[in-house]
């Protein structure tokens, strides 16, 4: 179906809805032009030019005081399956796939409850800044589950579970046993200006092993007016492994503060530095060191210092990166008094790994310079540049005496300009 009429089809079924019962639309289209230039690199590649964009519409409908219905669309291309989401240009057919479809049901007042809220279909359910389990919108094919909220007072309990995965027949027509699952707890309250958590993740792949879990805890705050912002995090993860062989766990952990203020010619400055840890085995020790949860979630950077269970980033996913990560997140944005519509931003990403048994560093660092100009209160321009930098000579990992395109050190210039609609 053409994009043209689709868009025809939701606004008719839209205008319908609206007639008979509340509405809530939201949209948004983002636009990138990507120019990158490679250094040092062994197949001497020049520069890259390419294009890509993402659209989503997300609808709620209200259809009494109590029950309600949420859909999310979002734009995918046939061609590109590495980037299911964020599209590239000219990589085939464009269309719009469901990447969240939920109901909801919300009473007030249940027996000792504040509030009772149950949603049951696909739906995301992000705890803290992401360490453990984030949001992302490359997360489009998981969690089809349940959902309970519960609130007393100052205090919110929530249960989450969902399957992230199936086995189905050959003709895809019926399910065959075996199921990736993901269950969720977290208590939340709010004293002494904190918003305090509690929560607990059990991890249940298809197979008889490796099955996980995870214990956190986090806090966040405020002060002074918002001009003064921290909070922190910490998880422990517990591995079920084949019998004989090493107990695996580990510990992941990340904190930041932020601070705001005023300043003559600068109607507002934030100087703001988070850090996140990933554990990673130690050799000389007989168990196996490892936090790796499957759907964490958070972007610090341009290509680093980025964590996502999707498609992967810097920590210790889908068996690579043994030794785990380290990352440092520092940055400062200004808006000039003259210039209240623009705001600068400078930021640099170090990253080491957790436990350094060979002596190299795998990572790269990144330096960015951004830019944001608000066009109106719905549109916005970006312009961006990062450079990463190396943290080592080109190394034969594999022991193969040839350098593979993954072991070539290779830096980047990139340039990006992007363009914002929200609705």
């Amino acid at each position: 179906m053409k994009i043209g009429k689709l868009l025809l089809l939701a606004a008719c079924l839209i205008g319908a809805a609206g007639a008979v019962c509340a509405q809530e639309l939201e949209a948004d289209f983002r636009f990138r032009f990507y120019n990158d230039k490679f250094l040092n690199a062994r197949d001497n590649r020049g520069t890259e030019d390419y294009v890509r964009y993402l659209a989503r519409i997300r609808a709620k409908w209200d259809a009494n005081a109590n029950a309600s219905f949420y859909n999310e669309l979002i734009t995918f291309t046939e061609a590109n399956p590495l980037t299911p989401v964020r599209g590239i240009a000219a990589t085939g057919n464009i269309h719009y796939g469901i990447s969240q479809v939920f109901g909801q049901l919300q009473y007030p007042d249940v027996l000792c409850f504040d509030l009772l809220r149950f949603r049951v279909g696909r739906q995301q359910f992000p705890i803290g800044k992401g360490l453990s389990m984030g949001e992302s919108y490359y997360f489009t094919d998981k969690f089809d589950g349940a959902r309970l909220d519960l609130s007393y007072r100052s205090y919110n309990f929530s249960l989450f579970g969902a399957i992230t995965g199936t086995n189905v027949s050959e003709s895809g027509l019926y399910p065959e046993p075996g199921t990736d699952q993901v269950y969720a707890a977290r208590l939340s309250k709010r004293a002494y200006r904190h918003n305090l958590m509690l929560y607990s993740i059990y991890e249940k792949p298809r197979n008889d092993f490796n099955d996980s879990y995870i214990l956190g805890a986090g806090f966040t705050a405020d002060w002074l007016d918002g001009r003064l912002d921290y909070y922190a995090e910490g998880a422990w993860q517990n591995y079920h492994t084949v019998a004989g062989l090493p107990e695996k766990s580990g510990i992941g952990y990340m904190a930041g503060v932020g601070y705001r203020w005023s300043w003559r010619y600068f109607r507002s400055i934030k100087v703001e530095t988070q850090y996140a840890a990933y554990q990673g085995d130690d050799a000389n020790t007989p168990e196996t060191e490892i936090f790796s949860p499957l759907y964490p979630s958070f972007f610090w950077g341009d290509r680093n210092g980025y964590v996502n269970g999707a498609i992967g980033g810097d920590y210790p996913y889908d068996g690579r990166n043994a030794e785990g990560s380290r990352i440092w997140y520092t940055r400062c944005y200004f808006r000039p008094a003259l210039l209240p519509d623009l705001m600068l931003q400078l930021q640099y990403i170090k990253i080491k790994e957790y436990v350094n048994r060979d002596g190299y560093n795998v990572f790269d660092d990144e330096f960015a310079i951004k830019a944001y100009y608000d066009l109106s209160k719905q549109t916005r321009l970006q312009l961006r540049y990062a450079r990463d930098f190396s943290n080592g000579d080109d190394k034969d990992l594999n022991g193969n005496g040839i350098i593979t395109s993954s072991e070539d050190r290779v830096n980047r210039e990139r340039f990006m300009l992007e363009f914002v609609i929200e609705l």
